[in-house]
């Protein structure tokens, strides 16, 4: 299974910040019954905070930063919705992304750009971990349409409104709105919207080759075939499943395009693959 990809100039590598432990409401939709293995022993379904480092000639943009250096703790109400007696101690636990950077020999200074696909808690935490920007040299970069749904209306103690809010007052921030966005020389951003109003996700083209960063466009691997699974979040769930299925329908059949995601559990990068009527995940 690859976690990285060379692609002509351009290298992409998948880097996992931690993990959140969701309860099955978090997916309408999905039977859980049916796939008994998906829970774990707690019964939540665990799935990777995972951010994609792309380096190319004179630039290394993060999409994605991740959980950040915390442990949020497991909300009561939400045990007590999901009927979880006792629930985990935390809904989500980041803080291995700097080790994960140091590995592929990437220090904080090196990152030139950090791209945040949406402004969810799991996706913007080593942005401005606690209010401080954690990459000196780097723009941060978000969809404009995002600030006043996630942190204008957010409670001063959320995590994702504390960390963009430092980087606000920073000075760090790049609002985009556009329907493409040039991040980089071979790294652009197409405006999805439906999971957040300013959600986009991360093309990157090197060679005779494409890799699509998702985001939370896609959110589970079922969702490949079906268009019954959602997403507790997605602040438009039809929208969601039209951009979702616009973009596999882009790329299935396709060797030369693979496809990143942010939350599936122990797959690195991956194409969609043809099968008769129907689609499958196949590790690149």
């Amino acid at each position: 299974m690859a976690t990285s990809l060379r692609m002509g100039h351009i290298t992409v590598t998948a880097l996992d910040d931690g993990v959140s432990h969701l309860p099955p409401l978090f997916y309408p939709g999905l039977d859980f019954e049916a796939h008994p293995g998906l829970l774990e022993a707690d019964r939540t379904y665990h799935i990777p905070a995972r951010c994609f480092l792309v380096q190319g000639d004179g630039f290394t943009v993060l999409v994605d930063a991740g959980i950040g250096p915390q442990n949020i703790h497991f909300p009561a109400e939400l045990a007590a919705a999901a009927g979880l007696d006792p629930a985990p101690e935390f809904i989500a636990a980041g803080g291995a992304l700097p080790e994960a950077l140091a590995a592929v020999g990437v220090a904080p200074q090196d990152v030139t750009t950090v791209f945040l696909t949406h402004l969810h808690a799991d996706h913007v935490g080593w942005a401005a971990p606690g209010g401080k920007p954690f990459f000196p040299g780097a723009e941060v970069v978000y969809g404009a349409a995002d600030w006043d749904a996630l942190i204008a209306t957010a409670p001063q103690e959320d995590p994702a409104r504390i960390v963009m809010e430092g980087a606000r007052k920073a000075g760090v921030l790049r609002p985009v709105d556009a329907a493409v966005v040039e991040i980089a020389p071979g790294v652009v951003a197409h405006h999805t919207p439906g999971h957040t109003p300013g959600h986009y996700v991360v093309r990157v083209t090197g060679g005779d080759q494409e890799v699509y960063l998702t985001g939370d466009a896609v959110h589970h691997p079922l969702q490949l075939d079906s268009t019954a699974i959602s997403f507790l979040t997605d602040v438009d769930p039809e929208h969601t499943l039209r951009t979702r299925q616009e973009l596999l329908a882009r790329i299935a059949g396709r060797t030369d395009a693979a496809v990143g995601t942010a939350h599936f559990p122990g797959r690195g990068f991956q194409r969609v693959r043809v099968e008769g009527a129907g689609r499958t995940w196949a590790d690149v």
